[in-house]
């Protein structure tokens, strides 16, 4: 048990060490709580609360995996390497493709309260 809240722990740490440290995860936070507060405004489902709270949980979760890809690549090497710049350009790309769906599920659950 005192394993287990010890990684407990360092898994907030790296939390926060991610909402410290990264700009764009800051942006992410407050538009999912901007989206979270519409869903308590509209009254969406409870559907839609697992598609946008799945939404939220990706996009910020891939966030936090695309800043520790970047760390990890410039701990190895800080050189300009092509496959170094592919590697975090991967992670990357991987947060806009989620954000993108992210909007889209937004755009579907929230259209009708909006029209």
């Amino acid at each position: 048990m005192k394993e287990f809240l010890k990684s407990f722990i360092y898994a907030v740490n790296g939390i926060g060490a991610a909402v410290r440290e990264q700009r764009n995860l800051k942006v992410q936070a407050l538009i999912a709580l901007i989206t979270v507060g519409a869903g308590f405004y509209f009254q969406i489902t409870w559907l839609e609360w697992c598609l946008i709270l799945f939404a939220i949980a990706l996009v910020i979760g891939l966030e936090i995996m695309n800043s520790a890809v970047e760390d990890l690549v410039d701990l190895v090497t800080q050189e300009r390497k092509p496959l170094a710049g592919k590697v975090k350009d991967l992670a990357a790309g991987a947060v806009l493709f989620a954000s993108v769906i992210a909007l889209i599920i937004g755009i579907i659950v929230f259209r009708q309260y909006l029209l």
